[in-house]
């Protein structure tokens, strides 16, 4: 029985995204997050900002820092110092920054499971993914979806043992678009940035 029940869950896990996944991919999506790190059960830090996020391409907005990524290239400009590092994450080390990343991974090389959560007074879907294979860049990640609109309101995502970053997603908006510049750094916005090809 209990394999049967696994295989089931796993089969609702699956539809449950694929019905998110195809709200996610009808054009872009614009939300507010707030994105904390944790070392096992331990806080490390939190940032609060906006995302939009078309395809693979991904804007992110926080008060610390701002990330452009065109699909290939990414810009992160420190706040700070007012220094851009431009870099070419390949394939997989772009992928843990998009929190959507989800949408294409889940289809291959993770086992899923699904039960009920409480996600701020609601009861959620929660959907579970576990790498099958230990070296993937993300081994495991926790995705709390609403029963009545199937969109995603929160994240956990873990690398390695026991790094943990959770994104909680308000305010999101779908079928948004925008032109592929909004994913560039424009260095006219930014004239005093020093910038740092890493490339």
């Amino acid at each position: 029985i209990g394999l049967c029940t696994q295989g089931i869950s796993a089969q609702n896990a699956k539809s449950i995204l694929d019905k998110t996944a195809a709200k996610l991919n009808k054009g872009g999506m614009q939300a507010s997050f707030e994105l904390t790190t944790f070392k096992g059960t331990a806080q490390q830090g939190t940032v609060n900002g906006k995302i939009n996020v078309q395809g693979n391409k991904l804007l992110i907005d926080a008060p610390e820092m701002g990330i452009w990524y065109d699909g290939k290239t990414q810009w992160t400009l420190m706040k700070a110092n007012n220094e851009v590092n431009i870099s070419t994450p390949e394939g997989e080390e772009a992928q843990p920054m998009n929190p959507y990343v989800f949408v294409n991974l889940y289809k291959k090389g993770y086992n899923l499971s699904l039960k009920d959560a409480t996600y701020q007074g609601n009861v959620c879907h929660e959907v579970r993914m576990l790498a099958q294979n230990a070296q993937a860049p993300i081994q495991e990640m926790l995705i709390t979806i609403s029963k009545t609109t199937y969109l995603p309101q929160s994240i956990r995502i873990r690398q390695g043992k026991n790094a943990w970053t959770r994104i909680r997603i308000s305010n999101l908006s779908i079928g948004k678009h925008w032109k592929d510049e909004h994913f560039r750094f424009n260095e006219q916005e930014h004239p005093e940035a020093e910038v740092i090809d890493l490339r």
